[in-house]
């Protein structure tokens, strides 16, 4: 009888150790994502984004906004992400969040929030401007099932269509425990969605 207390005592031990090792092992940190380390075209579909941050940015081109005709205001100097254009969509997807990706540590991630605003798509070297939208934000756990989401309208002022600032858009406390979030505007084929400063919670393994 001594020897199987004994035994379901050091079970207990070892279970309990194993328990607190992949507590340890998971780690969270807040990410405010802003693209300025990246080389970045003012054009559209040159540079993807790919993986920043742990995050990875399905149908996201970076862009520099200093542009004098990039159409919008950028929230920290000098890059965002565009959303893809509506035409290439259809190879590249929805534009995506996702922390599923080959080589991954990322668990999971909290959709915080976001800046951004809308441009009219143009010819290569043409002025861009600021046009109104809605912006819609789902969000999926690892089953792919919704578990969130939430409209975000941005409405440029009628005297400033050239560069406008962008506006902060501050998630629900429902957007947490995330593999993937898609982020759409209301009308694809007539705007560009331009994102900045993307926060976001991310929880990785080690």
């Amino acid at each position: 009888m001594k020897a199987a207390v004994t035994t379901c005592l050091l079970f207990s031990l070892l279970a309990n150790a194993a328990v607190g090792a992949v507590k340890r092992a998971v780690r969270s940190a807040v990410m405010d994502s802003n693209f300025d380390d990246r080389t970045a075209s003012p054009l559209p579909e040159v540079n993807a984004v790919g993986v920043y941050n742990g995050i990875n940015y399905k149908a996201f081109d970076l862009i520099n906004l200093q542009s004098p005709t990039s159409g919008s205001g950028v929230h920290s100097n000098p890059n965002g992400i565009a959303t893809t254009l509506v035409t290439s969509q259809a190879t590249r997807g929805t534009p995506t969040l996702t922390v599923d990706y080959p080589g991954s540590k990322s668990l999971y991630f909290d959709f915080l929030s976001f800046y951004f605003g809308c441009v009219t798509p143009t010819g290569q070297g043409a002025a861009q401007l600021a046009v109104g939208c809605s912006v819609l934000v789902a969000a999926f756990d690892a089953a792919n099932k919704e578990k969130a989401s939430a409209i975000f309208t941005f409405t440029p002022p009628a005297t400033n269509l050239v560069k406008p600032p962008m506006i902060q858009a501050v998630l629900p406390s429902t957007f947490v425990g995330l593999h993937n979030a898609t982020v759409v505007q209301s009308s694809p084929t007539t705007q560009v969605l331009l994102l900045d400063n993307v926060k976001i919670r991310l929880s990785t393994s080690s």
